[in-house]
Order: structure tokens, then sequence, then C-alpha cells
């Protein structure tokens, strides 16, 4: 009985140091494991965005995502800007409402990421997201933690994707602005003008407009309009624009050139200001001459 009793707490010491050995070379695995499945998920959703320009409202039913379960088989969680679903909206827009702070061991933050489009994250071996962070549709400023990994209250395994990332698969660059016109035809004295159109291209919209016409005496006849209804008075300087505040999609200009018989004629430079509406606007400056023959 003796020899027995020795034998089986021989027995129970081995048994507790394979424990002891076999729990951390599990949670090692399983750590690498979510690392792999929140990776490939993050390159899957910014190849997603490279093909729609956009970003799928879910994981569960986009069906682009590989694996939506991490190592527990408990759902990744999925963080987005909002904004981003529409179709073809990526190449609009700059800014994301998301971004990450990465954390010291003390807690607080060793540097932040600015303009996240998305999050994923696996809930670690606990299956419990620590530090909090929220899933979904996102439509206000929000930073998400990620702690330095240990093993306990910060196993979370998080990965994102900024916009630049999206907007280079996309092949959509920076969404530049410019401000096109269809022509801007010689005048004569005392005839109508015919309309020009101006547009927007690129940024993101609502645009809002503005020009600088300082000679006065001429541009009191001349028509500047949005979206050819709403009438926008030029500025008497060059330097006049400092806000574009009329917004619409283009601008034109027609009228009656005010000019008299006497009068030599043009060319009679104008500036036209324009802006779009990414949170960190775009505006640009256009100048343009208005000839018109006595």
């Amino acid at each position: 009985m003796i020899e027995l009793s020795i034998v089986m707490i021989i027995i129970g010491l081995i048994i507790a140091g394979g424990i002891g050995i076999y729990e951390p070379s599990m949670r090692q695995a399983l750590k690498n494991k979510n690392e792999t499945v929140v990776r490939q998920a993050v390159e899957t959703l910014i190849g997603f965005a490279g093909t729609h320009r956009s970003l799928p409202a879910g994981l569960m039913d986009s069906g682009v995502v590989h694996s939506v379960l991490d190592a527990q088989m408990n759902p990744l969680q999925y963080a987005f800007d909002a904004s981003l679903t529409a179709v073809d909206t990526l190449c609009t827009q700059d800014d994301a409402r998301l971004s990450v702070a990465v954390l010291k061991p003390d807690g607080t933050t060793r540097f932040s990421i600015p303009d996240v489009a998305l999050v994923i994250w696996s809930r670690g071996y606990d299956g419990a997201t620590q530090p909090e962070k929220t899933t979904g549709a996102i439509d206000t400023p929000r930073s998400y933690p990620v702690p330095l990994y240990a093993e306990g209250s910060a196993d979370d395994l998080v990965g994102w994707a900024t916009m630049a990332e999206l907007k280079a698969a996309a092949g959509c660059g920076a969404g530049s602005l410019s401000i096109l016109a269809s022509g801007l035809p010689a005048g004569s004295v005392g005839m109508r003008y015919d309309p020009v159109t101006f547009t927007a291209e690129g940024g993101k919209k609502p645009y809002s407009w503005c020009v600088a016409f300082p000679d006065q005496t001429r541009a009191a006849k001349m028509s500047f309009a949005v979206d050819n209804t709403n009438p926008l008075p030029p500025e008497n300087a060059f330097d006049g624009c400092q806000e574009p505040t009329m917004a619409g999609d283009a601008l034109t200009l027609t009228g009656i050139l005010p000019f008299v018989s006497t009068d030599q004629g043009g060319p009679y430079d104008f500036v036209i200001h324009l802006r779009d509406s990414n949170p960190r606007a775009h505006t640009v400056t256009r100048r343009f001459s208005l000839y018109v023959t006595p």
C-alpha cells in the first residue's frame, strides 16, 4: 500500500506539472491563431473596400470574411465609420470618426492613430472585451484603446485599417478637389454674355462657393448664381473670400457685359474659391480672365 501511495503521489505530481506546462502553451497557441484571424479579417476588408469603395455594415452577413469566429469560437468584434457603407463614398472622404490609442503598460497613451476606418478585435482567452470598445456603425468621434497584450484583463487582439490604406486599395488617392469650367469665351461691349458653368470635381459634397471680382463697376452687372437659383454677389477684393459660404454643386456666370461704347474692353480677372465638406475641408482657388472686345 505504501508503494502504491508513492506511485499515486508521483503520478499526481506529473499530471499537475503537465497542466502547468500545457496551459501557457495552449494560451500562446490560441493567441497566435487569434492574431492570424484578426489580421486576415482586416486584410479581407481592405480588399472589399478596394473593390466596392465602401465597407460592409457587418461581418456576419457580408460573406467577405473567411472566418467570423476567433480561436475561442467567439464572434469577431467589428466597428466602422458609419459614413463608409454607401457604395463609392470612400473616394470622396479623407477623414474618419475612429482613432486608435496604443497604450503603455501603465495605461497612458503611447501614440494615437487618426482617421481609422475600421477596427476588428478578438475578445481573447477570457472571452471578454477589456478595455470596453463599442461595436457597429460609429457616427461620432471615438477612440479605441489598444493595450499591450497581457494574459487576463488585457488579452484582446486588435486590428485596424486607416482611410489611407482603404483609399490606396481603391486607387482613389486623396480625392483631390478642382474647379472645372465649360469654357470662358470672349464677350463684346453691350452684348449679353452666354452662361458659363463652373463645376466642382473631387472632394466631398456639398460644396461651398465664393467669387472675388474686384472691379465692382463691371461685377454689378455680372450675374453669379449657385445651382442656377441662388445669387452669389462677388466680393470686391481678391482676398475677400475668406470663407466660401454658398452651398451647391455648380456655379453659373451670365449677364450683360457692363461696358460703354468708349470702353477699351478687357481682360478682367476674377477668382473663384471652392471648399468641400470634409471635416478637414479642402479649399481650392482658380483665377479666370474675362476678355471683352470693344
